[in-house]
C-alpha cells in the first residue's frame, strides 16, 4: 500500500482503539467530528477498508447482525498495521509539509481587485473565522461535557487557535491596505529592480538551484 491518507489514518487509530466495523467507525468518526478535518463519505471508507485488508494491515475477526440490518464484518489492527500506523503518525507529527490552501491562492492575486474590494472581503473572512470560532467553541463545550478527554479534541484547539491568528492577521492586513501602509502591487519594486545583476546568495542556490538557475537566465 502506498502512502497512508487522512482517513486510511483515522481507520487504523480507531481500530488501534478496539475492533470496529466499517459504520461504527464512521459513527465515531462524526461523534468526535473528525470528519471537519478528514474527508469522509461511505463508499471512500469501505473502499479504504478493502485497500487496508489488502495490505495486511487489518483483518476481520467476525460478522454480526442486528435485527433485519445486513451483516456487519468487524475488523482488527494487525501487527503490520499497527506498526505503519504508528510509522506514518510520527511522520505526520514531526515534519512539516507543504499544504495547498485555497486561500493562499487568492491572496496570492489580491491585489488585481481595488483596495476597497480587498478590505471589504477579508473584513468579510474575519467576520466568517469569529462565526465559526464560536460556532465551535459550543461543539467543544459540548463534546467535553460528554466526557471526550482534551486530548480527544486537541486536533480541533489546533484548528481554533488557527482561526484566532488567522482572524488577527486578516483585520491588521484589511487595516494596512486601508491605511495604504501595504502597497497595491506586486512583484519586484522600481528601486530594487535596479539590484536585478546581482546573484542570488549561495545558500539560496543551494535550497533551490535548478529554478533560480532559470530565473537567472530568463
Amino acid at each position: 500500500m502506498g502512502k497512508v491518507s487522512p482517513l486510511a489514518l483515522a481507520v487504523l487509530g480507531l481500530l488501534g482503539e478496539r475492533q470496529r466495523h466499517p459504520y461504527e467507525v464512521a459513527f465515531v468518526m462524526r461523534q468526535r467530528h473528525m470528519d471537519e478535518h478528514i474527508k469522509l463519505n461511505l463508499g471512500t471508507l469501505y473502499h479504504t477498508f478493502e485497500q487496508l485488508q489488502r495490505a495486511g494491515w487489518i483483518e476481520p475477526t467476525e460478522t454480526e447482525r442486528e435485527g433485519r440490518r445486513p451483516e456487519r464484518t468487524i475488523y482488527a489492527l494487525t501487527e503490520a498495521g499497527s506498526r505503519s500506523f504508528r510509522d506514518r503518525l510520527r511522520e505526520l507529527i514531526a515534519e512539516p509539509t507543504g499544504e495547498y490552501s485555497s486561500f493562499e491562492a487568492g491572496l496570492s492575486f489580491m491585489h488585481q481587485l481595488s483596495r476597497e474590494e480587498a478590505v471589504e472581503l477579508l473584513q468579510m473572512r474575519a467576520i466568517a473565522l469569529e462565526q465559526r470560532l464560536e460556532g465551535w467553541e459550543q461543539i467543544l463545550g459540548w463534546l467535553r461535557s460528554r466526557g471526550l478527554t482534551r486530548l480527544s479534541l486537541i486536533e480541533a484547539e489546533m484548528v481554533q487557535d488557527q482561526h484566532r491568528w488567522q482572524i488577527e492577521w486578516v483585520r491588521r492586513i484589511a487595516a494596512e491596505i486601508e491605511s495604504g501602509e501595504l502597497e497595491w502591487s506586486a512583484g519586484i519594486s522600481e528601486e530594487k529592480n535596479q539590484d536585478q545583476s546581482e546573484p542570488p546568495p549561495r545558500w539560496l542556490r543551494e535550497m533551490h538551484p535548478t529554478n533560480l538557475q532559470e530565473e537567472i537566465e530568463t
